[in-house]
């Protein structure tokens, strides 16, 4: 009898063993209009994986920012102003970035690979700024487009093709592509802040 229970229970944890990497990849291929065969595709991580990606450091960014009503700025990743040349006004700089209290969209100027956040700053807003209560989402756009019948690997590897992966992550380990993303999150946020 304790043996059959033993030998469930080992069943059981044999099977949350063997889901556990499948869970914790919760980042998914998501249409942003479903009923739409030519929007944009998105590689899109939500709810509680968002929000432990970004973390009170970008919550706290968001947070600076909520006096901005609509900003547009052109950023050099070395933290330099540059005015760009005559013949080209986006020479020397390698983002262009849209800050409004609902969405941070980081471009690529070169490819226009995205790395957009939907901020939840209404929810924050209400709810004094508890991260418990924030619900944000995070969108990639690689800068060849996905198609809703695109699986996450396909979609992953038109990302690693664009400008946007290279900016975010110097090597080709996809490991720390959280840690990286959430860092090159927060440098952006803090050179659009600084030229405010």
């Amino acid at each position: 009898m304790h043996v059959e229970k033993y030998f469930k229970g080992f069943i059981w944890l044999l099977f949350f063993l063997l889901m556990t990497p499948f869970v914790s990849l919760a980042e998914k291929v998501k249409p942003l209009n479903p009923d739409c065969d030519v929007c944009p595709v998105v590689i899109s991580y939500e709810g509680d994986e968002a929000k432990s990606i970004l973390g009170p450091d970008v919550m706290n960014q968001i947070r600076r920012l909520e006096k901005i009503e609509q900003k547009t700025i052109k950023i050099d990743l070395d933290g330099i102003k540059k005015v760009g040349s005559e013949k080209d006004a986006d020479e020397e700089y390698e983002l262009i970035v849209n800050v409004n209290r609902n969405s941070i969209a980081i471009n690529s100027i070169q490819d226009s690979s995205t790395i957009k956040i939907k901020t939840d700053y209404n929810n924050l807003a209400m709810n004094a700024w508890n991260i418990d209560k924030w619900n944000p989402e995070i969108q990639l756009l690689p800068s060849m487009g996905l198609h809703k019948t695109d699986d996450i690997e396909l979609a992953w590897g038109n990302m690693k093709a664009s400008r946007m992966y290279g900016y975010v992550n110097n090597s080709i380990d996809h490991r720390e592509w959280n840690n990286k993303m959430k860092k090159f999150i927060i440098n952006v946020l803090e050179l659009l802040t600084i030229s405010n």
